[in-house]
């Protein structure tokens, strides 16, 4: 994440990265994919900041316990 967020500046990039380096554990750094996601949002686009996030996710398969993985979005049919 950190390598990530390092390519840009500005005060909100750099005020995410120090969030996820003081991170104290796995689960606080899985919540703030969200954070580093919106950063590279603002500046690069959402194709890009989720194809940047991708690896991200997955070094937390298998990590963390079910409830707290990637919600899986279903439509409706009516």
């Amino acid at each position: 994440m950190l390598s990530l967020l390092q390519v840009h500046g500005g005060h909100g990039v750099q005020r995410v990265a120090q969030r996820v380096r003081f991170a104290d554990d796995l689960e606080a750094l899985w919540y703030l994919r969200q954070d580093v996601m919106s950063a590279l949002v603002e500046l690069d686009g959402e194709a890009a900041a989720r194809r940047q996030l991708r690896p991200i996710n997955v070094m937390f398969k298998g990590r963390l316990p079910e409830t707290m993985g990637p919600r899986t979005h279903h439509r409706f049919g009516v």
